[in-house]
C-alpha cells in the first residue's frame, strides 16, 4: 500500500505505513516510534499519533485495544480476527473468517445492517504452555 495521490505525502507518513506493512501482528505506537528512531526520521510523538489518526480516519489502518490500556495499529487486512497470549501478550491472526453467516442472520432477524466486526480470543498460546 503506498498512499494515497489525494494525501499529502510527507517522510513520517511514509515512513509510518511502511513500518505497519513490514508487521505481521497489530503493534502499538511506542514500537512504531522506536523504529522511527531506528530509520533516523525525525518526528515528535504528538505528530505519530496525528499521523495514526489521519490513517485511521482514511480507512488505512486498523485501531485495536486488546484490554491491555494502549491502543495498537496494523494495515487494513480485510476480516480478521486475533489470538492474544494473556501471559506473554503475544499476538497473531486468524484469517479464515467464519462469521459472515452470523452476519446475514443479525441483519435478517435483528434487521441491524453490519457493516464490520472485530473478534479477539483470549488465552495461552503454545510456547507460554510448556
Amino acid at each position: 500500500m503506498s498512499l494515497n495521490a489525494y494525501f499529502k505525502k510527507t517522510k513520517g507518513r511514509d515512513a509510518v505505513i511502511k513500518i505497519l506493512q513490514s508487521e505481521d501482528a497489530p503493534v502499538d505506537a511506542a514500537h512504531i516510534y522506536e523504529h522511527l528512531v531506528k530509520k533516523h526520521v525525525s518526528i515528535n510523538q504528538a505528530t505519530l499519533y496525528r499521523i495514526l489518526d489521519f490513517f485511521t480516519d482514511q480507512g488505512m489502518i486498523d485501531r485495536f485495544e486488546f484490554q491491555e490500556g494502549k491502543q495498537r495499529f496494523e494495515i487494513v487486512r480485510g476480516d480478521h480476527h486475533h489470538l492474544i497470549c494473556e501471559m506473554c501478550g503475544c499476538i497473531e491472526d486468524i484469517e479464515d473468517c467464519n462469521i459472515k453467516d452470523l452476519e446475514k442472520d443479525i441483519t435478517k432477524k435483528k434487521k441491524f445492517l453490519v457493516k464490520r466486526h472485530s473478534l479477539e480470543f483470549y488465552g495461552v498460546c503454545q510456547s507460554c504452555q510448556r
